[in-house]
């Protein structure tokens, strides 16, 4: 009985305790740990991005007045935007092998989470070409994503410490520009980050899955040299192709923002400012260069005719010369006949 008067004043000190929490928690300004965290403000677009968003040829498509237009024409434009889209996105590659670009090469290849030991096993299998391009780009794809689907097999077959990717040619600006690559199909055994890289044309390897297998297997690339000299990995001039390959990829994504019918637009513009402006001599009354070609062709062909009429007139005087020379010199000289009736008037005049 003692004991537990002794203990009811911590019952209902703790009992109290529990009540006033629990009214705290009830508390609006103490309900901020129930609550979501705030989300992030969108980013703000660019000129550039709102410019390119304002002339997309989707976004005047799929607006309101072009698509009330098209339903009295009995045409859904929204769905035959959607599906042309569809396919120009789509590469004709099958995504289980990863796709390579300018965005995302070094998140996964330089900077790929790996240790000493597992960044000298690394070897990268990569295949560049252009999707259902030529019948040598389809061939070479062909065997390279049967060499792929080989080591997905079976445990046996499997490569863990081989991983293959596809880069597309006509949408990677700065690596190619960076490896030198200017002719496709090509497969490419990259190593130690990007740092050691080996090119082989399918004239330089065979192309059928099992020997690629068999070639990153036994690690059949070790017999040919890396890829060395100013422009390598390591060269003296690497540091201005990054450069160059940087501002070439950007060039290229800002040619690709500014939409088609635009740059169609502006490029026909220029062409006609610079026709007028290389005839802008006919409107002002002087001669182009082409007049004053033909103008001297003219006077040439006139000097040419001149002369020719002052040799012809000197020839004809010299020709009338020597026929009066001729001709007294025949006075000069007698004829056979006069030169006989004077032999026959010198002997009449012997016998005489």
């Amino acid at each position: 009985m003692k004991l537990s008067l002794a203990l009811l004043p911590l019952v209902v000190t703790s009992a109290w305790a529990g009540y006033y929490h629990h009214q705290a928690d009830l508390e609006p300004e103490n309900a901020v740990y129930s609550q979501p965290p705030p989300q992030e403000k969108p980013k703000p677009q660019s000129f550039l991005e709102r410019l390119q968003h304002a002339f997309d040829l989707e976004t005047i498509l799929t607006s309101a007045p072009v698509v009330a237009i098209a339903a009295k024409a009995g045409i859904n434009i929204t769905e035959r935007v959607q599906a042309a889209k569809a396919e120009a996105e789509a590469t004709g590659w099958n995504r289980h092998i990863p796709l390579i670009t300018d965005e995302n090469y070094r998140e996964m290849i330089v900077q790929e989470p790996l240790s000493l030991d597992e960044l000298d096993k690394r070897v990268w299998f990569l295949l560049i070409g252009i999707p259902d391009g030529d019948p040598m780009n389809k061939l070479v794809d062909e065997r390279f994503e049967a060499a792929f689907n080989l080591t997905q097999s079976s445990p046996e077959k499997a490569l863990p410490h081989v991983r293959w990717g596809r880069i597309n040619y006509l949408d990677v600006t700065a690596i190619t520009t960076r490896w030198w690559v200017w002719k496709v199909p090509v497969l490419v055994v990259l190593r130690k980050g990007g740092r050691e890289l080996r090119f082989y044309s399918p004239r330089q390897i065979r192309l059928q899955p099992e020997i690629l297998h068999k070639f990153l297997e036994v690690d059949g690339w070790k017999e040919t040299p890396a890829w060395t000299g100013v422009f390598a990995p390591g060269g003296a001039l690497e540091p201005a192709m990054d450069k160059i390959s940087h501002w070439t990829m950007k060039s290229y994504a800002f040619i690709t923002t500014v939409p088609r019918w635009i740059m169609l637009l502006a490029t026909g513009a220029l062409g006609s400012l610079l026709i007028n402006v290389m005839h802008a001599g006919n409107a002002s009354g002087g001669k182009t260069p082409s007049a004053k070609r033909q103008s001297g062709e003219v006077k040439r062909a006139r000097i040419a005719e001149d002369a020719k009429e002052h040799d012809g007139g000197t020839a004809v005087q010299h020709t009338r010369a020597d026929a009066i020379k001729a001709s007294s010199r025949q006075e000069r000289s007698p004829s056979p006949s006069r030169r006989h009736s004077a032999r026959i008037q010198a002997q009449t005049k012997k016998t005489s």
